[in-house]
Parts: C-alpha cells; structure tokens; sequence
C-alpha cells in the first residue's frame, strides 16, 4: 500500500517518506502497525509486518499495480488536481486507487486492474461507486491490453462516450503512458476488433487533463485501423459451419429454410457491418435475418412507428433473439442505438425511407439470389468498395 498513518494521526505517503527516520506507520484500516520499503528497484510502498490480520489490504499486490497508481497520482497532483491514494470510503466498504475530483460536485474513482476479478465483483463494485454519486474508471494493467480480438474479460470494462462510441482505458507503466481505445469495432462473426486510439505520454508537460478532455470531445481519425469487411469470407463462415454443423449456425439455417430461404438466397443486407454490434452476442446474420423478416412481412407503403420498432426490440430481447454481452459500463441506451443503427443501414439501402425522426416507411423489398455465383460476384463487388 501506498498511504500510512502515522504518530500524529496524518495520512502520509510512502513517495514521500524517508526511511530509517525512526517513525511509526499504521495501516489506515486495521491500526496495526507497518513499515515502509524503500530502495533503488521497487516502488517505495507500505507493508504488515508477518502474521497480520488486516482483511482490506492485500501484500499480493503486484509491482506494476504500485507503480501504475504512484505514475497516475503523481500525474494528477502535478495538474493540481484533488487526489487521495487507496481513500477508504466506509458506506461502500471499498478502497478505490485513486480519488480525484475535477469539479467540487462529484468524485471520480479511479481502479487500475492489473489482475483478474469475477464479472460479479466487477458489477458490484461499479454499481457501489455509482449508487453513492461517484463516477469511476477502469484502467487496465498489461496483461488486459486490447490487442487484435476481445475477451469476456475485456468487455467488462469497455465504456461508452458520445463522441467516442466505446472505449477502452489502459495503463503502460513502463512507458508511463495512458492508451485510450475508441469506436472499437468488431470485425463480422470474429471477436477481431478495429479501432482508433490515443496515447498520452503522462510525463510530458503538455499532457494534461484540460487537453484530454477537449480531444476526447473532438475525436481525430488519426491512427484510424478500419474493420476489413469481407462479405465473402462472411458467406464461406456460413457455409463452413453448416457443413461442420455449428450449433449456432444449424439453428439459423432451420430457421431460415422455415421462412422460404437458404444461405445462397439470404439478402446482402444480413452480412453488412452495423455500428456498435460489438455489444451484440448473437450471431449477427441471425438477429439481423429476424429483424428483416419482421420488415419483409410488411406491405410496400407500411409505416413503422418509433413505438413499432421499441416493440419489436423488446419482443426479441424477451425471446432471446437478441442477446447482448456482458458490458456493465454500456447502457441499456446504448445497446439499443446499435439495432437504431439497423434501421439507418436499410434507409441507405433503400428498403426503407425516414420520413421523420420517429417513423420508416417501407420503400421496396430486399433482394433475394437466385444461385451461388450471383451471391458471389455481387459480394466481391462490396468487398472491393470496402477496400477502396
């Protein structure tokens, strides 16, 4: 741990200590008595002596951990902003890492995982902070870097922002710079992912909050990696799961051939990306098959109302044909912008027209293909628009 108590009764800090100074430390928590180490290779930090009994301050904390919250305090004491290390708040039982406040309203805690931590733990933790008027951050260690595709794990902490769609924080002690993932994308049936990122080196004079703050409203392209769309390679997934008889895909061709179709007849409008499906676990041709079949058994003319569409969504969350991940920092709101996203997709294609900002009239139906090679050539016609 970071912060001591000493004779006085002060919070001190382990950065600013000397050692061998003959002072007394206490764990702020449990009062029982702890000494500093502080040397040339290890972060300076706090620890119980053997056989203690505190049941709030963990000594497996990792090396990293310990650097990673004195880089961030360190950076935002330098910015004069408020902040308090390892802050015990007692109405929610919980120590945050960090404890700042860029406005006298509300606190921000600030967590920087470094080690693993159930679903549950995550949740309840999450909810503690926002039930009680704090907002947090997540911040993730090196072993929870985003890399080319997305774990369960991963998701959890995956945030949103208006201007940023989801986001992913992470730490690089060793280069002492913050990573900010955004519009994160997902690449077709793959946990692959695409994004944009920003990285801030927290050493560096001009990198401050105030500067942060005003990119993250206006985000660059900069740095962009776009999600290689091959429609193709969607088509042949499909095709190689029904022969190896993926659970998933073998309920999706029943229920297709129950509605009059095939994997050769399904429509291009099934296999086209839609932002924010990184939300969405369901396969996507599924979830997106449904929603058409619901459009297509409308007549040419029919107006669909904002409530309409509400309805649907609701019937097919309750049914189960649209389940969405685990991600506790994304909002019921947010995941429903994603089949609103659909609906934006099918008013470019024209099977759709928005005459308001709460109806859709249906304009013309999709178009079916009649055999493999059509189905082919026109997605390979896609796939070389995506690429261009």
């Amino acid at each position: 741990m970071l912060v001591a108590v000493n004779a006085h009764n002060q919070h001190v800090y382990a950065l600013d200590e000397q050692k061998n100074t003959h002072q007394k430390f206490y764990c702020p928590q449990c009062n029982e008595p702890v000494f500093l180490k502080k040397g040339l290779i290890k972060q300076a930090h706090f620890t119980h002596f053997q056989n203690s009994n505190c049941a709030i301050f963990s000594e497996g904390e990792t090396e990293e951990h310990v650097l990673g919250k004195s880089l961030l305090y360190r950076w935002f004491t330098q910015q004069d902003i408020p902040c308090q290390l390892e802050a015990y708040l007692p109405n929610l039982k919980q120590r945050p890492d960090l404890l700042i406040w860029l406005d006298e309203q509300t606190p921000i805690a600030i967590e920087f995982q470094c080690s693993a931590l159930s679903a549950q733990r995550m949740i309840e933790r999450t909810s503690g902070y926002n039930e009680n008027g704090y907002k947090v951050y997540w911040v993730l260690g090196h072993n929870y870097h985003l890399k080319d595709k997305i774990t369960k794990f991963q998701r959890l902490f995956v945030n949103e922002h208006k201007a940023l769609g989801c986001y992913f924080l992470e730490l690089h002690v060793n280069l002492k710079k913050l990573t900010i993932h955004y519009q994160i994308c997902e690449d077709g049936h793959s946990s692959r992912i695409a994004c944009h990122y920003y990285q801030f080196k927290l050493t560096e004079k001009e990198t401050n909050m105030k500067k942060i703050i005003q990119q993250l409203d206006f985000p660059s392209l900069n740095y962009v990696e776009e999600p290689k769309k091959r429609l193709v390679q969607e088509h042949c997934f499909l095709n190689k799961g029904r022969n190896y008889q993926v659970p998933e895909i073998v309920s999706f061709q029943k229920h297709i051939y129950k509605c009059g179709d095939s994997l050769i007849s399904l429509p291009l409008e099934v296999y086209l990306p839609v932002k924010g499906q990184l939300v969405i676990k369901s396969l996507p041709y599924f979830w997106k098959y449904i929603f058409l079949e619901w459009i297509m058994n409308k007549s040419i003319g029919d107006v669909i109302s904002k409530k309409d569409f509400m309805n649907k969504v609701k019937c097919m969350i309750k049914n189960e044909e649209v389940v969405f991940h685990l991600m506790p920092l994304i909002s019921n709101k947010y995941k429903i912008k994603c089949l609103e996203n659909y609906m934006a997709l099918l008013n470019e294609r024209g099977i759709l027209v928005m005459v308001s900002n709460s109806e859709w009239i249906v304009q013309k139906k999709p178009t079916r293909f009649k055999n493999e090679k059509e189905k082919i050539d026109q997605l390979s016609i896609f796939d070389q628009l995506f690429e261009s």
